[in-house]
């Protein structure tokens, strides 16, 4: 904690052009951050900046005139374009010097590995004057920390494996020693489907004006994530705020949410569904090309549930499956007909359920598929068989993903029963 009990604020800088300009992804910000999570460390801004001196010079006084503590990753190895470590000592106001113990361990790397050490290794060894210096016993470049009376500067290296090392080792040690480990900050994810962001947001709004613990929303591919924060100065104190908050969101949206695990995929809680009910489907598609069964067999692929998947634009189509689609022309489909298809499918292949659906591209293109599109979308189950009508069709990876959603939801449904 700061003085008055204020949490440690953060920034993080990552230092390339080659990541600024997309040829390298920035992975080094994403596990910083996590780290400072949870370490109960606030972080509110990231920056990349290309291996320019003048302007990673300016970032970094930028950063230190409103945040505690800046990490900057990269920049500090023996070529003319690793510039941070004269960048740092430019915005601190501290000039660089030669370390000798930085110096000594330099040579004996280069001596141990029997290589020649060259002029422009030396750079490596110098930080700036009343820096503490961190070692990095799995490369060459160490790191260091600069505090001054306006903020902390840390700089770490870009190779993530030797980042890893002094962020884990040192740094978060460090950051928690000066938070005088104090507050830790714990986060749930509550994964939704079949409601949009801004229907969440309205059934959610007085938690979202919340300071802590927090709600916030992400809206992904047809589906939208709830995640809850909660700062405490323990993990069972978070953990308890976590709950009641977990609670009343249930309470108002828990017939959409499918799981709270991050990044787990709909499609994988349907297959689990169905395998826990020792059950299978069959699945017939048209303009989805296939993907909602290759969907559901990724997720399976020990213990598939995919009784069978058709693409209507094959010759696989069971005959008693094509005589529910007599029709010639994709804009004269049904809901009767995607029903009857579904239900013809289940007969014919004996599966537990099954899924027809039945879809158009339309003429005119809209942003997401065709705005003229539409998809009927068949179940057929135990206790009988329906559709629902999709105002959407298309062949976009988007439209594909919204129709297999709505598919799967309508299954997700039945299983819930």
């Amino acid at each position: 904690m700061t003085e008055g009990g204020i949490p440690l604020s953060a920034e993080i800088v990552t230092t390339g052009t080659e990541i600024l300009l997309g040829e390298i992804v920035d992975t080094n910000a994403a596990w910083i951050a996590q780290q400072l999570r949870d370490a109960g460390v606030n972080l509110y801004y990231k920056t990349t900046v290309g291996d320019n001196l003048a302007r990673v010079t300016g970032v970094i006084s930028l950063c230190m005139s409103r945040s505690d503590v800046i990490i900057v990753s990269g920049g500090i190895g023996p070529t003319k374009d690793d510039i941070t470590r004269q960048a740092i000592a430019d915005a601190t106001g501290r000039p660089l010097v030669m370390h000798p113990g930085a110096l000594e361990t330099l040579k004996a790397r280069f001596a141990r590995f029997g290589s020649q050490m060259t002029e422009n290794n030396l750079q490596q060894a110098m930080i700036p004057t009343g820096a503490t210096l961190i070692e990095n016993p799995v490369g060459t470049a160490p790191g260091f920390i600069v505090e001054t009376d306006t903020g902390t500067v840390i700089a770490v290296p870009g190779v993530p494996r030797e980042m890893k090392h002094l962020m884990l080792e040192t740094v978060l040690p460090y950051l928690r020693e000066r938070a005088a480990n104090q507050g830790i900050i714990r986060r749930r994810v509550l994964r939704t489907i079949g409601i949009g962001e801004s229907a969440i947001d309205d059934r959610l709004s007085d938690f979202m004006q919340w300071a802590n613990p927090t709600v916030g929303l992400a809206a992904q591919t047809g589906q939208c994530d709830v995640r809850i924060t909660a700062r405490a100065d323990s993990a069972s104190e978070a953990d308890v705020m976590l709950d009641a908050l977990e609670a009343a969101v249930r309470e108002r949206i828990g017939d959409f949410i499918y799981s709270s695990v991050p990044e787990e995929p709909f499609a994988a809680v349907v297959a689990r569904q169905l395998q826990l009910v020792h059950a299978n489907i069959a699945i017939l598609e048209s303009n989805t090309g296939g993907n909602l069964a290759a969907r559901l067999a990724e997720s399976t692929a020990a213990d598939p549930v995919v009784a069978l998947a058709i693409a209507v634009n094959t010759d696989e189509v069971p005959e008693a499956v094509a005589a529910q689609l007599v029709v010639s022309k994709s804009d004269e489909y049904t809901d009767a007909m995607a029903a009857r298809a579904a239900a013809a499918l289940r007969a014919n292949t004996g599966a537990t359920y099954a899924l027809a659906l039945l879809g158009t591209q339309g003429e005119q293109e809209g942003v997401y598929g065709t705005a003229s599109g539409r998809t009927w979308i068949g179940i057929s189950t135990p206790s009988g068989s329906q559709a629902i009508l999709c105002g959407y069709g298309g062949q976009d990876e988007y439209t594909i993903t919204l129709i297999g959603n709505n598919a799967l939801r309508l299954l997700w449904q039945e299983l819930k029963r």
